[in-house]
C-alpha cells in the first residue's frame, strides 16, 4: 500500500542497520595502510573479544568476505589434508560444513537431527571416541531455529582432544558465547548478522593455543594464497600494534562501521543484549502459538535470532511472504529441505526491538486471515504482549 514506507526486516540477515553506524561508515574514507586506520582495525578486534568471551591476545582476523570464507579459511588452515571431522548437524548449514570440508580435501562424518531437535550428547560423545581431528557446530542453526549446547559441547571436545569449531554467524552478539571457558578454539561470524554492519566481513577468531599452534604448523599444507592465515596475522598483528602492513585489501569502510558497531553493542552490555534477544524471541514463539501455529524447535532448544514456524495446510510460504512483504514486513523463506513448501523463518537478532515484533505479528496475522486461514485477530499480538509486559518492555 505504501511503496515508500519503512520495511521492518525480520530475516536472519542481513539485518537492519543502526543509523548511527552507517553514518560513521561513510564519514569519510582511510587507507587502508595509515596509522589512524591501523588503530580503528585494533580497536574493533579488541573490542571482538570482549563479546565473546576470548580472554588473552590470540588473533582475531577481519577478512574482507562473508562468514562463508572465514569458515572455509579455518579448514584449509587449521587442518592439514585428509584430517577426520566429525560435522554436528541441525539442519541445512551444518549439511552444508560437511560439503565445504569434503571439498577442502578432508575427510568428513555427519551426526544429524531432525528438525527442531539436538543430536544428543551422548551420541556426539560415542561418535567423538572413534578419534576425529575436529569437531564443528552451528551455534545457531537458521534453517530450524535451534541452537547448539556449545558449553557441553565444548567440554567434549577437550575430553577427546579434537579442535573445536564453531559456527557462529547467527549467534554472535545476540547469544551468549564464552569461548575461553568453553573450550572452543575457532569461533567465525559475519558482520551482517547480530554485529550489525553491512555483508562483507567474515570474522575468525583463534581461542586457545591449540587453534593458534595448529595454524602455524599447518602452514606448509595451505593451498591458497588470499586466505593463507599466517599471512594474514602479520596485518592483524601490526594493526593491532598501531603499525602498518598488508596482505590484501582489508574492507575499510566496514572494518569503521563494525568498530562503532561493537562500541554500541558494548554500550548496551552483554548481559542485556542477551537477555533483550531472549524475552523478543520468546514473544514471537508465543505469539505464533497464540495464533495457533507451531514452532519447529523444541522450545528448550531453541535460539534467540531466529523462529521457524510451521504454516497451516493450504498455505504456500512464498505466497504468505508476499502478503506479509505487502505490509512492509519482511520475514524469510525455508531452506531446510524437510521445512520448504510448510514453514516460514522470522529472524529476530541486531537491531531489532519489541514495536518491530508486535508490527510482524500483526502483518502476520493480517496476511494469514486474508489468505484464508483461521487466525484470530489479536491472538498472536496478545500472547507476545503478556511475554513483553511480564518482562517489562
Amino acid at each position: 500500500m505504501y511503496p515508500d514506507e519503512r520495511r521492518i526486516l525480520m530475516t536472519p540477515g542481513p539485518v537492519v542497520f543502526n543509523m548511527e553506524t552507517l553514518k560513521h561508515m561513510l564519514s569519510t574514507a582511510h587507507e587502508h595502510t595509515s596509522p589512524d586506520f591501523a588503530q580503528i582495525h585494533g580497536e574493533a578486534t579488541r573490542k571482538f573479544r570482549r563479546v565473546i568471551g576470548m580472554r588473552g591476545d590470540l588473533p582475531v582476523f577481519l577478512l574482507p568476505g562473508s562468514g562463508t570464507l572465514a569458515f572455509e579459511a579455518a579448514m584449509v588452515n587449521l587442518l592439514k589434508p585428509g584430517s577426520r571431522v566429525l560435522v554436528v548437524s541441525y539442519g541445512f548449514f551444518g549439511d552444508r560444513w560437511v560439503t565445504v570440508s569434503e571439498l577442502v580435501g578432508h575427510s568428513p562424518a555427519r551426526l544429524s537431527s531432525p528438525p527442531g531437535e539436538r543430536v544428543p550428547l551422548h551420541e556426539v560423545e560415542e561418535e567423538l571416541s572413534k578419534g576425529y581431528d575436529a569437531m564443528v557446530i552451528t551455534h545457531v542453526e537458521t534453517s530450524t531455529g535451534v541452537r547448539a549446547n556449545v558449553e557441553e559441547l565444548g567440554k567434549l571436545a577437550r575430553k577427546h582432544d579434537t579442535l573445536f569449531v564453531v559456527d557462529g554467524v547467527s549467534s554472535i552478539a545476540a547469544e551468549l558465547m564464552n569461548c575461553s571457558d568453553w573450550g572452543v578454539d575457532v569461533v567465525i561470524t559475519a558482520s551482517q548478522k547480530a554485529l550489525e554492519v553491512p555483508p562483507g566481513i567474515g570474522v575468525l577468531a583463534l581461542c586457545s593455543e591449540k587453534a593458534f599452534s595448529a595454524m602455524q604448523e599447518n602452514e606448509r599444507h595451505v593451498r591458497s594464497f588470499y586466505m593463507r592465515l599466517t599471512e594474514w596475522f602479520k596485518v592483524m598483528k601490526a594493526y593491532e600494534e598501531g603499525r602498518i602492513a598488508y596482505h590484501a585489501t582489508p574492507a575499510t569502510h566496514l572494518v569503521l562501521a563494525l568498530e562503532r558497531s561493537l562500541e554500541k553493542i558494548l554500550r548496551e552490555g552483554m548481559e542485556n543484549r542477551h537477555r533483550r534477544h531472549a524475552v523478543l524471541a520468546r514473544a514471537v514463539r508465543e505469539g505464533v502459538r497464540g495464533m495457533g501455529l507451531a514452532v519447529v524447535a523444541h522450545e528448550e532448544v531453541a535460539a534467540s535470532t531466529i523462529t521457524a514456524v510451521y504454516l497451516p495446510a493450504g498455505i504456500d510460504p512464498g505466497e504468505l511472504r508476499g502478503a506479509v512483504r505487502a505490509r512492509n514486513v519482511v520475514l524469510a523463506m525455508p531452506i531446510h529441505p524437510a521445512l520448504r513448501g510448510r514453514s516460514i523463518r522470522i529472524g529476530h537478532m541486531g537491531a531489532v526491538n519489541q514495536n518491530d515484533v508486535v508490527a510482524a505479528l500483526a502483518a502476520l496475522e493480517r496476511a494469514l486471515r486474508v489468505m484464508g486461514a483461521k487466525v484470530e485477530l489479536g491472538s498472536g499480538l496478545r500472547a507476545a504482549q503478556e511475554v513483553l509486559l511480564g518482562e517489562g518492555l
